[in-house]
């Protein structure tokens, strides 16, 4: 029997466009959450909004860039005008930019990369928690490179590390409110912004979802299953905490298989 955590309640989604934002809105759906999916690529969230109406769901599409505060205001705005409360929220959006070193970046990619993925995380916050009822959840994408540096791609790190810093700042204020946030840090995801080839995004039983053993490359359905379970009743005793969802990829230091870990020194 399928689960239906999410009937009858309403659930947000950003960088709904494709990869991780597409999975976890359709699996918000299939659950019997009806779906605002938001982007700023008008032609992929429309899409993502399209399957999951071929899969018996309902969704409707906003086309916003996350990065501007009316934007966000209009994404809750709207949810709320056409379905009349908002339930469960993925911050998800986000933009990699170029991988540069630290004295190689450009002042505008880091105003770029902070832009998105650390104002319009905050924009997206205030929007969605002002207008969210009591008992609901929002769930905001880190990454590992915020729990790490990144040297490859400073602005990038930056900006994932000062959203935990936020989500936990503000967990008191959404708490006030009877909201809880969390913050998801997930490894490398099989995405398009981690390879340049398509990427096909299967949603599968949770029975075959595949686990990785220890670190390796995860599904996006993989981290869209952590955002539902975040939003769910099941997590009502956690908030402003962070999760690590990378299959253990920080949870040790890089040791070659040819190191012998028994050996004694």
């Amino acid at each position: 029997m399928t689960i239906r955590r999410f009937e009858g309640k309403v659930a947000l989604v950003t960088g709904a466009a494709l990869g991780m934002g597409r999975v976890t809105a359709r699996r918000f759906a299939a659950e019997g959450a009806k779906v605002c999916v938001v982007d700023i690529l008008k032609e992929g969230v429309e899409e993502t909004a399209a399957m999951i109406r071929a899969e018996g769901g309902e969704a409707f599409a906003c086309v916003a860039d996350i990065s501007q505060e009316a934007d966000n205001e209009r994404m809750a705005d709207e949810t709320i005008a056409r379905y009349g409360r908002l339930d469960a929220v993925d911050l998800n959006a986000a933009v990699l930019g170029e991988h540069a070193s630290f004295f190689e970046s450009t002042v505008a990619h880091y105003d770029r990369v902070v832009a998105v993925n650390q104002r319009g995380c905050f924009l997206g916050m205030r929007a969605v928690g002002r207008v969210m009822k009591p008992g609901g959840a929002v769930v905001v994408m880190s990454s590992t490179a915020g729990l790490l540096g990144h040297p490859a791609n400073p602005a990038y790190s930056t900006a994932k590390h000062a959203v935990i810093g936020m989500v936990r700042s503000a967990a008191p204020a959404f708490g006030a409110r009877g909201l809880r946030i969390n913050v998801i840090c997930p490894g490398g995801v099989n995405t398009r912004m981690h390879t340049p080839e398509p990427v096909d995004d299967p949603i599968v039983p949770l029975e075959d979802l595949p686990p990785v053993a220890f670190r390796g490359v995860s599904a996006p359905q993989h981290i869209a299953e952590v955002v539902l379970f975040l939003c769910s009743s099941a997590a009502g005793y956690i908030t402003g905490a962070v999760h690590t969802v990378d299959g253990g990829g920080t949870a040790a230091f890089n040791i070659p298989l040819t190191f012998d870990i028994g050996q004694q020194h």
